[in-house]
């Protein structure tokens, strides 16, 4: 007689088991671009911008990173290039981070297929 609720105990905790493992592997991932669309859109009034002047460099190339005028970014400028000056503004307590090229005012960013470009700075 014992045996009997004992196997019933277990069969029970098992499907209580799977319906549960059912639960976490249904939910859906979540949407990164309705993420970043809404943090981009909150404005901290706590940090402060701090802008910085940099030259990035490119260990892979051996060169330093630039934008062009023509909205192309690459990393073939020597030390000291105009278009190898970037400026870097940062939020001390957010998490956003924007790169220009002091010469051309282009913003580095990235295309849907994952490609550096440059953009203008009001639709950032």
């Amino acid at each position: 007689m014992r045996i009997i609720p004992s196997r019933l105990s277990y069969l029970i905790l098992h499907l209580l088991a799977l319906c549960f493992h059912a639960q976490v592997t249904i939910q859906s991932s979540p949407n990164f671009t309705q993420h970043v669309s809404e943090q981009s859109k909150v404005t901290d009034r706590v940090s402060r911008r701090l802008i910085r002047t940099y030259q990035l460099y490119s260990r892979t190339s051996g060169k330093h990173v630039q934008v062009l005028g023509n909205k192309k970014i690459n990393a073939m400028a020597e030390d000291g290039d105009a278009h190898a000056k970037l400026i870097v503004e940062t939020d001390t307590f957010g998490s956003r981070v924007r790169i220009k090229g002091a010469e051309t005012g282009y913003y580095i960013c990235m295309n849907k297929r994952g490609k550096l470009i440059g953009k203008v700075g009001n639709n950032i």
